[in-house]
């Protein structure tokens, strides 16, 4: 009974505590949505053309070492917050889910304009399909968690530190590594794993972001602290290893189960935890970040990649340094023109479907 007592008082302490928003964390929230960018500036051309060990080769590896982590990061966060707090709304997996869906058929219209292709009903109709990983996981684990919240309260500190060893060795470190056995024996055993027949899917499942939300619950329980110098060395050796790893098995290395690759989402997050700083700007910034990860595809094959990756290191750095924050204030341009038209019917919409919410909260 008093574990339960306790997440309700959380959930008004955690729920004013969030109406001002912790710029630290919308820093990271920026920061991270532009790891994003830079995977996938690395994934769409970069490490197409970039010569095979050269300086600008390794340069992008120890980019990639660093930013991989970013959707475990995204995770962590919402398992930060949301896990002493019952409430959930569904107006906000509505407004995901109708994001993509607009942002999708924008996409379409505007390429198939662009290219002359043409407009059809069907491929308008195909594109509206809201046919995105990271929001389907999402959302599934926002509407599950205030469930997982009040299993997780009735475990003592010694009982959740055990379950979260335990996870991270049946859907980390175990996955990891049949995968690098298999890949290197050139077999394949789907029976063996802890998470389905089709291998550890490299951490693109819904038990990778469970992982997560459990991991970011329980840095909210423990409230650890370290001092930064040492988060910052630790951070460092991590990214040496991951980048010597890409060497040699760079899909394993860059899984998002990858234990390497989850440790690094940790200590990122605690080196911004306790950063002090507050700042309207960061707070209104970092709205556009979910746009940015819709949206920010659509830019990458025209900011002349390819012909910039072998020039100077020097050329290559300031090309990636300028091209992925405009990319995030384009997006987030977009983000706020699309708010302004959406909100007052999402705010509609949100009284009409408030009777939902009392059924999946708990409160």
């Amino acid at each position: 009974m008093s574990s339960t007592v306790s997440i309700s008082l959380s959930n008004k302490t955690e729920t004013s505590e969030r109406k001002v928003r912790e710029s630290n964390i919308e820093l990271l929230r920026i920061l991270t949505i532009c790891g994003v960018v830079i995977l996938h500036y690395n994934g769409t051309q970069a490490f197409s053309f970039v010569n095979e060990n050269s300086l600008n080769y390794y340069f992008l590896l120890i980019l990639e070492g660093l930013c991989i982590c970013a959707v475990n990061l995204f995770v962590l966060i919402s398992g930060y917050f949301l896990s002493t707090n019952g409430k959930r709304r569904i107006i906000k997996a509505v407004e995901l889910i109708v994001q993509v869906m607009v942002i999708n058929l924008g996409i379409y219209l505007f390429s198939s304009i662009v290219s002359g292709g043409g407009i059809t009903v069907s491929g308008a109709l195909y594109s509206l399909i809201p046919n995105n990983y990271f929001v389907a996981f999402y959302v599934t684990l926002y509407l599950i968690s205030p469930y997982i919240n009040i299993l997780l309260s009735h475990l003592s500190d010694k009982q959740f530190g055990i379950f979260v060893g335990l996870s991270l060795l049946l859907f980390s470190f175990w996955p990891t590594f049949i995968d690098s056995v298999c890949l290197k024996l050139g077999v394949a055993y789907p029976g063996i794993y802890t998470t389905n027949t089709a291998g550890s899917q490299y951490g693109y499942s819904i038990i990778n972001f469970a992982l997560m939300y459990l991991i970011g619950a329980y840095l909210k329980r423990k409230n650890f602290n370290f001092s930064l110098s040492k988060l910052i060395a630790v951070l460092v050796a991590l990214v040496a290893v991951l980048t010597v790893w890409q060497l040699w098995q760079p899909q394993i290395a860059r899984a998002y189960c990858n234990p390497l690759v989850i440790c690094c989402a940790v200590v990122i997050f605690l080196i911004f935890k306790d950063i002090k700083v507050k700042s309207k700007i960061i707070n209104t910034l970092a709205k556009g970040a979910f746009t940015c990860f819709l949206l920010h595809g659509m830019f990458l094959p025209h900011i002349r990649i390819a012909s910039i990756v072998n020039k100077n290191l020097f050329i290559l750095i300031l090309h990636i340094s300028l091209t992925v924050p405009l990319i995030f204030l384009i997006c987030f341009c977009c983000w706020w023109v699309y708010n302004k038209a959406t909100a007052p019917l999402f705010k509609m919409l949100g009284k009409k479907l408030a009777f939902i919410d009392s059924i999946i909260s708990l409160q």
